[in-house]
């Protein structure tokens, strides 16, 4: 994995924001074949819905390896999270064109904050646990195409999310305008949604969530993201560590371009 240093006005955004965009991350050719693997995948789903959402077997499939350890967006993670991180979820996400929804259908939300640790800490006592890539295989020319809405600096919110009476988003609710390559990145304590898709074609998304690795959860879903050890030897160190492997390749990894965490000091004279 190649090093992409953050650099202060995307440290400054993503901390004033909960988000950032990073354009261009995949090659034409790199979207048309994660395309091709995502929808061998969603094929075998065998979904009729307008949402369809996948998440057991993608770190399986070796087409989407690349995005483990993906250079343009990993390191930015790393230096906003820290070293010792995991992957903590995977989804491929499909949303078919709905030209012709009704009111009703147009106004659907599901604002929420993701992990799941709101309902432990409450919304005063979140910390950034964990940090999402997504990575657009389609183009988002235009607002309701079926991408993320976000509302920017609800990170910060200690109280629900605020919606005027008679309205369904925030104020500042922003509903971003992507092409296909890009990605976009996100913490957990940041407010969104999914926005339904007016265009005139199925959107495209596939997102890889990193964790801190003391962050577990239940072992029949973090099976999702760490397979058996056949798969982890056919893997880097680095990989190893991202998929659940007894591997510190991401410590000696910062530590050799001067990202590590300064080491804690535990005591201090009075």
């Amino acid at each position: 994995m190649e090093f992409v240093k953050l650099a202060e006005e995307q440290r400054q955004f993503f901390d004033d924001n909960g988000y950032m965009v990073v354009p261009d991350v995949l090659s034409p050719e790199e979207v048309e074949q994660l395309t091709q693997a995502s929808d061998r995948m969603i094929e075998s789903y065998n979904s009729d819905g307008a949402y369809v959402q996948i998440r057991p077997g993608i770190v399986e499939e070796p087409g989407f390896h690349p995005l483990l350890a993906c250079s343009p967006t990993v390191p930015l993670v790393i230096q906003l999270l820290s070293p010792n991180i995991h992957l903590h979820t995977t989804a491929i996400i499909y949303k078919s064109p709905q030209p012709t929804a009704d009111e009703e259908t147009i106004k659907q939300r599901g604002w929420h904050r993701d992990i799941g640790i709101t309902e432990d800490l409450g919304h005063n006592n979140l910390i950034r646990a964990g940090i999402k890539v997504g990575y657009c295989l389609t183009d988002f020319h235009q607002p309701c195409s079926g991408f993320t809405m976000f509302s920017p600096g609800s990170h910060l919110e200690k109280t629900p999310l605020p919606i005027p009476t008679n309205e369904v988003d925030p104020v500042n609710a922003v509903d971003l305008c992507l092409k296909a390559g890009d990605a976009f990145l996100f913490e957990n304590r940041i407010f969104h949604t999914s926005t339904p898709n007016l265009s005139n074609r199925t959107s495209k998304v596939i997102i890889f969530g990193y964790s801190y690795r003391w962050m577990g959860g239940r072992k029949d879903l973090m099976k999702q993201v760490q397979p058996d050890e056949t798969m982890l030897d056919q893997v880097d160190d680095i990989r190893r560590q991202l998929l659940g492997g007894s591997s510190d390749a991401l410590s000696h990894w910062a530590q050799e371009r001067g990202i590590a965490p300064e080491p804690v000091q535990w005591t201090m004279e009075i």
